[in-house]
């Protein structure tokens, strides 16, 4: 496949794909496509769902409130197998939150869920919202998987959910180092930190492992990259 096919815009839809199938884009893609990008019929672009592969498809049709494109032929196979990569976090304040969100997309995170603790500021997530982020930054990083936002839960649910979970803990003399473990899933506090008993809490749970990411002081939404990042190492 040339490579000037991969400089094509490229969007995520919530359909099946298979070759010669037509698909009509909602309203803010046709939007995009048709009056930000000043696409037309015939131009091409690049579809993905985050189960069938990536494919390349053809405007057939451009309307004031719709487009319509036509699959071609894939030019990306769906990967057999993806890695789990967890994210359990703290919501924190917009700004950074949005950061967050966008960068473990970019770094291949798979779950995205939300932890109510003692010193959670940010306990109404907009959950529309934040889904749109992810769609957004997995079009942007090229992933063909568009990674799952749970719904909130309490951090004492986490004992009940069968991984082996890294929770960052600051200056914790009892944790490990974070290159001496092993974990599928990251669990992050809020800005203030978990509470004296949480993180008491958190390093008697069987499924849990109390790390120190080092002797400075973490922002969370660091803390939480850097943790994500050593579990490719």
């Amino acid at each position: 496949m040339i490579k000037s096919v991969f400089k094509l815009p490229r969007l995520y839809v919530d359909h099946p794909l298979k070759d010669g199938q037509d698909i009509i884009l909602d309203k803010e893609q046709s939007h995009y496509l048709g009056n930000v990008l000043r696409k037309k019929q015939g131009d091409d672009l690049r579809l993905f769902n985050g189960r069938d592969g990536e494919w390349l498809s053809g405007i057939t049709s451009v309307s004031k409130k719709e487009l319509t494109v036509l699959l071609k032929e894939q030019i990306l196979p769906q990967p057999s197998e993806t890695r789990d990569k967890r994210l359990y976090f703290a919501p924190i304040k917009k700004q950074r939150l949005d950061f967050l969100v966008e960068k473990s997309v970019e770094l291949g995170v798979t779950e995205l869920i939300p932890v109510i603790t003692a010193n959670t500021e940010n306990r109404y997530l907009k959950h529309e919202r934040m889904s749109a982020q992810i769609i957004e930054a997995s079009e942007q990083c090229e992933r063909l998987t568009v990674p799952v936002l749970r719904k909130e839960i309490k951090l004492v649910d986490i004992a009940k959910e069968g991984h082996s979970i890294m929770a960052a803990i600051e200056r914790d003399e009892n944790a490990a180092h974070i290159n001496e473990t092993k974990y599928n899933a990251v669990l992050i506090g809020p800005e203030g930190g978990f509470t004296q008993e949480e993180v008491q809490w958190l390093e008697v749970q069987d499924n849990i492992i109390a790390v120190n990411l080092g002797t400075t002081i973490l922002r969370a939404e660091t803390a939480a990259l850097y943790a994500l990042s050593h579990m490719d190492l």
